[in-house]
């Protein structure tokens, strides 16, 4: 059916035709056809031809897996020859033919046939056999055979496969040894890097058999839970820094994209859940470790921890004696979303409020979970730093007084705490917050000493009036606070905002460090 024998190995369904392929006739049959050997043979060569197309479309070229030895090269030593055996197998060349090997087939390497060193190529091509020889005895004109026997040949060449008609199972790179003679052909010790004489499969091409394919709404619902366990590490990690939860997200990203990607079928879906479960048991295990460690119970204590290491077991048995049924694989998603939300209530004891915050005498945290919310610092001024002013654009307007001292307060906690503080009457004190991304929630919280209390501060963003921050009451023994200001996502239009603290005329301001944070 095929005008040009050599196509492209690159052939799609759409640009198929573009080949030149005849027309498909298919037989019609009707009261008073005469049908000769002709029209039978005609029949047997639609299906052949379709069955061709078929191949070459939905399955492409090369051996296909499963069938017999697979036609698997072994060498043996025989009487002084080097000889390799093919074992039986199917392929399927780049004609969509079906290549059979019905019987393992042996070869001779003669290897003084060629100048050393070359390169052998071992071939399989598409072959017609005649059989069941048929003549009438009434009339010895009425002969022929019965039957086409569609077989294959496996040959040794120098020269490159075309995988077309000709297709590669091997090749072996001939070059004498010390002795001036090659003694036998062997299996490589490294598949990816075979020395001479050395049996070569890297570039054999094998075919991708029809499998059981997964719905679209189970293919959307293991996103969506990978989904769900990448996040759910992001946040872990962030909160307890545990190592394992970095191998987590990338476990889980490379999941789901290759389930999005449609790369995974019913029968591989199960090797995605593998490293989750293996990454889990070795996070159960970093938890118990880190207990150990610091002599204090920080999860096991928790009843989350009992339901994520028995989500874990089961989902382990699972697997292990996983049998392909789907009502399985459910099961095994089930148990990783209990171990995910497990995961996440072991963390929610870590959830704090402005108000904790404003108690806080211990370093602030790269990531905050404040309630519901995840914030990640961007950005800090440390008045400790000399450099700080200067890159932050510091601006006093308008100042009664001004003074920066360094001092040593403690938090209600009893905690010590070093800074530089910022104490000015009257007037105004802008700053640059930096690294910002547009459109996103930001969260400042500011140090302040509130020996002197009972007052409040304008805070502008942009020259735009925000709020009052309220400094409430007074402590003269411990007089670190921390306390908040939240600006509204829709205030942040640049990755830099301008924040400006303004006294009325009565008051005086005392502040040190500000750490900025933007919503997750």
């Amino acid at each position: 059916m095929l005008k040009n024998k050599y196509l492209l190995n690159n052939i799609t369904m759409v640009n198929y035709m573009n080949y030149g392929v005849d027309k498909f006739r298919r037989p019609n049959f009707f009261s008073g056809l005469m049908a000769g050997h002709q029209f039978w043979n005609d029949i047997q060569d639609y299906h052949f031809h379709k069955e061709q197309m078929y191949n070459r479309l939905f399955h492409g070229y090369g051996v296909v897996p499963g069938i017999g030895e697979e036609l698997k090269i072994t060498p043996i030593k025989k009487s002084g020859n080097l000889t390799i055996l093919v074992g039986i197998g199917l392929a399927i060349d780049g004609l969509g033919r079906s290549l059979f090997l019905y019987e393992t087939q042996a070869k001779i390497i003669d290897y003084k046939k060629f100048k050393l060193p070359t390169t052998v190529y071992l071939v399989i091509h598409y072959k017609e056999v005649l059989e069941d020889f048929y003549q009438s005895i009434e009339n010895p004109d009425y002969k022929g055979y019965k039957k086409k026997v569609e077989s294959a040949v496996v040959e040794v060449t120098t020269d490159l496969p075309d995988n077309v008609v000709n297709l590669e199972i091997g090749r072996i790179r001939l070059d004498d040894e010390e002795t001036g003679e090659i003694k036998e052909i062997n299996i490589p010790v490294d598949f990816s890097n075979p020395d001479k004489n050395e049996i070569d499969t890297r570039f054999v091409s094998w075919i991708k058999t029809a499998r059981p394919s997964l719905s679209p709404y189970l293919r959307r619902s293991i996103a969506d839970t990978l989904e769900s366990t990448k996040e759910t590490a992001i946040i872990v990690n962030d909160i307890t820094n545990l190592k394992g939860m970095r191998d987590m997200q990338t476990i889980a990203l490379t999941g789901k994209m290759l389930v999005e990607c449609g790369e995974v079928e019913a029968n591989d879906i199960i090797h995605i859940f593998y490293p989750i479960y293996d990454i889990n048991s070795f996070i159960a295990l970093e938890m118990l470790e880190y207990e150990r460690v610091e002599e204090k119970r920080i999860y096991s204590s928790n009843l989350s921890f009992n339901d994520y290491r028995n989500s874990l077991f089961e989902m382990g048995e699972l697997i292990k004696y996983y049998d392909g049924k789907l009502e399985t694989l459910d099961k095994i998603i089930k148990c990783n979303d209990l171990m995910i939300k497990s995961l996440r209530n072991l963390i929610d004891s870590k959830k704090i409020t402005l108000e904790d915050i404003s108690y806080m005498s211990a370093p602030m945290p790269r990531v905050l979970i404040v309630e519901d919310k995840r914030y990640a610092l961007v950005d800090f001024l440390d008045f400790n730093d000399p450099e700080t002013k200067p890159r932050s654009n510091f601006e006093l307007t308008d100042m009664k007084d001004f003074t920066s001292t360094r001092s040593d307060f403690s938090y209600p906690d009893g905690v010590q705490v070093i800074d530089t503080i910022q104490r000015y009457i009257h007037g105004r004190v802008s700053f640059d917050a930096r690294n910002l991304v547009r459109r996103k929630e930001l969260l400042m919280i500011r140090r302040t000493d509130i020996y002197h209390g009972n007052y409040e501060v304008k805070v502008f963003l942009d020259d735009t009036y925000v709020q009052n921050l309220i400094i409430d009451g007074f402590d003269t023994s411990a007089r670190w606070r921390n306390l908040s200001v939240v600006f509204r996502e829709e205030l942040i239009r640049n990755s830099t905002v301008r924040i400006s603290f303004e006294l009325s005329d009565t008051g005086r301001d005392n502040f040190g460090t500000i750490w900025l944070f933007q919503r997750l």
